[in-house]
């Protein structure tokens, strides 16, 4: 089944009547704050338009667009208007409107799913000046270990509209009531601008939800000479993860594996997700998955004697909101394998030596535990595969797909062996993994064979086929295939992306912003939105982000 994932859509829009015109205008966002820009949008009076059907010719009120001409339209009892590059419209007609009610809508496209706003059609003595809000700085992450952050909207006026600036007309931005909310609707402040059009707001912490994406909006609600306005910005809420010991370690015998378990928490409670890792001079012992705040991880190494050596383990964060702190350092006790171990060992290298001086026949090997064969090995964070075990014997292939990361099964993959052909490439045999990401496969092939192993949600690996024998193999979600594609697309273009802070979509979505590079802008939003959102990332959307990829002239090369 072929899952299909579109980005939500939101509209933000306002308007008035005033004498015998009206003006409504607003913005079409995407779920990351993004613009959505040359999008079609239908307006029609809903009710209270004192039985007026047919609306008069529109006029556009925004500024003429690069390479974009086409104005509102009459279209089906309403208006047809188009965003412009910055997702904006605006839309005159000379028509009494006042108290009406307009519905605004956007169908929806490929990319994103519909939406629609119904609202009243405010009545003005005077013409409005329209005025607009915007979040000043970006507010795009939330530290929720800090007590309070700082929150700046500034509140403008259009000032290229002087036909709307009477005399008479306030210019002073001051003393304007600004509301702040989160994404759900609740209050987190209110305050006044000063001079400058600036709000200033101390947003608590504690009332903002736990750690994950969410917005803040910035709402005006205008006066009888000044539009409404609003904003909305897009924010992840993070917080830092801190480990502890649940109780103390018990000693061990480090071959057998050591058991530790640990607290997973932060300043907002119990951490879910993620993994954590333990480590020996330098090289993973032992890792575990996160479950509500708790984590038990077996750390395996070698000791040749009785001692108490020391490990590190650290959180290894699988979203953008958990945040690794510092490492948490240990000393694990070590017991040796114990008298009678090594007792029985010691009778087994004379029982082997024996057998070897007598010539007797080498008793065949005994069958190793499927559970053993099969069990995962420690996450790599790399897409591969490797051989597990070889034999002269082997007809096929078997083994287990993993994920690269978590190191859980796959179910669903598909492996397919396929080797050049006239017409390109030949299938010669394929197979999907069971639940426990398991399979089997027995093909007769020949030279340059190769291995292809893909997933619903796993990005697709490939290279030549190793011999017949046992595999483990472990594939890399879609979404941190987008993020490593980005950060390539970083390396190769330098300057303005590259550098600290580290080159997130966000990073970098901000930047295109900031040197208006719409295209930058709106791709890497994209990936933050298909990396972090909530829907699943399949093979068709990883295409399509990766083909939207900005065209930018590589670094050093000349204008």
């Amino acid at each position: 089944m072929r899952v299909h994932v579109r980005g939500t859509s939101q509209l933000e829009a306002v308007a008035w009547s005033e004498a015998s015109s009206f003006t409504t205008r607003g913005t079409l966002l995407d779920d990351a704050g993004l613009p959505i820009a040359w999008a079609p949008l239908t307006i029609q009076v809903a009710s209270g338009s004192r039985g007026r059907e047919v609306l008069p010719v529109p006029t556009s009120c925004t500024p003429p667009s690069r390479g974009h001409t086409q104005g509102p339209r009459i279209s089906a009892g309403g208006y047809l208007v188009e965003t412009n590059e910055r997702g904006s419209f605006c839309v005159r007609g000379r028509a009494d409107l006042g108290g009406a009610t307009l519905r605004i809508e956007f169908a929806g496209s490929k990319l994103y799913d519909g939406t629609e706003q119904v609202f009243r059609v405010e009545t003005t003595r005077t013409p409005l000046v329209v005025s607009a809000l915007q979040f000043s700085p970006e507010v795009a992450e939330v530290d929720l270990d800090r007590e309070v952050v700082p929150v700046v909207t500034t509140f403008q006026l259009d000032r290229r509209e002087p036909a709307h600036v009477g005399v008479g007309t306030p210019e002073l931005r001051e003393g304007l009531t600004i509301l702040l909310e989160d994404e759900a609707g609740r209050r987190l402040g209110s305050t006044v601008t000063g001079g400058d059009g600036r709000a200033r707001f101390d947003v608590k912490t504690a009332d903002l939800a736990a750690p994950g994406q969410g917005e803040l909006r910035a709402r005006f609600e205008g006066n009888e000479a000044l539009s409404k306005a609003t904003a909305t910005q897009s924010i992840v809420r993070h917080a830092q993860v801190s480990l502890a010991l649940s109780h103390p370690i018990e000693a061990g015998d480090p071959e057998a594996g050591i058991p530790i378990d640990l607290e997973v928490q932060s300043s907002r409670g119990p951490v879910e997700g993620g993994v954590v890792e333990a480590s020996r001079d330098g090289e993973p012992v032992g890792t575990a998955m996160v479950r509500e705040g708790r984590a038990r991880l077996l750390a395996v190494f070698t000791s040749d004697r009785e001692t108490s050596l020391p490990l590190s383990v650290r959180y290894v964060s699988g979203t953008p909101w958990w945040r690794a702190g510092q490492s948490l350092s240990l000393q694990v006790p070590v017991r040796g394998p114990g008298v009678w171990r090594q007792v029985a060992i010691g009778a087994l290298v004379l029982a082997v030596a024996g057998w070897i001086l007598g010539g007797w026949r080498r008793a065949p090997k005994p069958a190793e535990r499927a559970d053993e064969k099969n069990k995962p090995a420690l996450p790599t964070g790399r897409a591969g595969v490797s051989v597990v075990e070889t034999s002269d014997q082997a007809r096929g292939w078997k083994g287990l797909v993993t994920d690269a990361h978590e190191g859980t099964p796959i179910a669903g993959a598909t492996i397919t062996i396929t080797v050049p052909t006239f017409e390109g490439t030949g299938e010669v045999a394929r197979v999907v993994t069971d639940r426990g990401g398991e399979f089997t496969m027995d093909a007769a092939v020949e030279r340059d064979a190769r291995l292809v192993v893909e997933a619903p949600f796993h990005s697709a690996h490939a290279q030549a086929l190793p011999p017949p024998s046992r595999l483990s193999i472990t594939l890399v979600t879609r979404r941190r295939a987008l993020i490593e594609h980005l950060l390539q697309w970083v390396k190769r273009q330098g300057a303005p992306f590259e550098g600290p802070p580290e080159p997130t979509p966000g990073h970098v979505r901000r930047v295109a912003r900031r040197v208006e590079e719409t295209d930058t802008e709106r791709w890497a939003g994209s990936i933050e939105k298909a990396a972090f959102g909530p829907e699943a990332v399949d093979e068709e959307l990883e295409k399509e982000i990766k083909g939207a990829e900005p065209r930018r002239p590589p670094r050093g090369a000349g204008v």
